[in-house]
């Protein structure tokens, strides 16, 4: 009896506070929904994310002088500063004492440049890489069209580049890029190659 008595003194508060109810009610369900979608999307991101970087598998590992993850102190920056940089030297000694190893690419970045094409230019947000021919394999990066650089464009340094899909798509977007001359940080380059459209938790390429 109790009970019935409390459930029906409930249904009277509700009904003679329909407003209050419905507002009280579509918070929670409001709540409720918003706490499952950001957690469905922090699942879907962290789920894209290991799959980008467990696709080299666990063989794969780098070697820089910067902390892959930045500086957490004045000291450590120092301390890092301090570290001889690596050389094409290092990587070279890998490659020919360590036979355990498949790959060895060198790899030197820079960032905010801007490419050029007869007056038409990037946003001063490109990314640029100077590395071996290594560089697709060890970064699931390929080239989709024209060719790869080779060991001869190293050795004998040609001013040859390798686009991003976006850079092409900006710069060249009605006719073959293949061939035709960039200026980028104040030199021209010659492109003999566009990588494939890199898409990623992080954006496209």
């Amino acid at each position: 009896m109790r009970f019935l008595d409390a459930l029906i003194m409930s249904l009277s508060a509700l009904l003679s506070n329909k407003l209050r109810s419905i507002l009280t009610l579509v918070g929670i369900v409001a709540g409720v929904a918003s706490i499952i979608a950001v957690m469905t999307a922090i699942s879907v991101i962290q789920k894209t994310m290991e799959k980008e970087m467990s696709v080299l598998g666990a063989q794969v590992f780098q070697v820089q002088k910067w902390p892959a993850g930045g500086f957490n102190s004045p000291h450590e920056r120092r301390r890092a500063m301090r570290r001889p940089p690596i050389t094409v030297d290092n990587a070279n000694a890998i490659r020919e004492q360590v036979e355990t190893v498949d790959l060895v690419g060198s790899e030197l970045w820079d960032f905010g440049m801007v490419a050029e094409y007869k007056g038409e230019q990037t946003n001063p947000n490109v990314t640029i890489c100077g590395g071996t021919p290594e560089y697709p394999p060890n970064n699931t990066h390929y080239v989709g069209l024209g060719r790869n650089l080779s060991q001869m464009d190293v050795r004998s340094g040609r001013n040859v580049a390798v686009i991003g899909y976006a850079i092409g798509q900006k710069l060249f977007p009605f006719i073959d890029p293949i061939g035709k001359v960039i200026r980028l940080d104040g030199r021209n380059y010659e492109v003999i190659g566009v990588f494939d459209e890199k898409k990623s938790a992080f954006g496209s390429t």
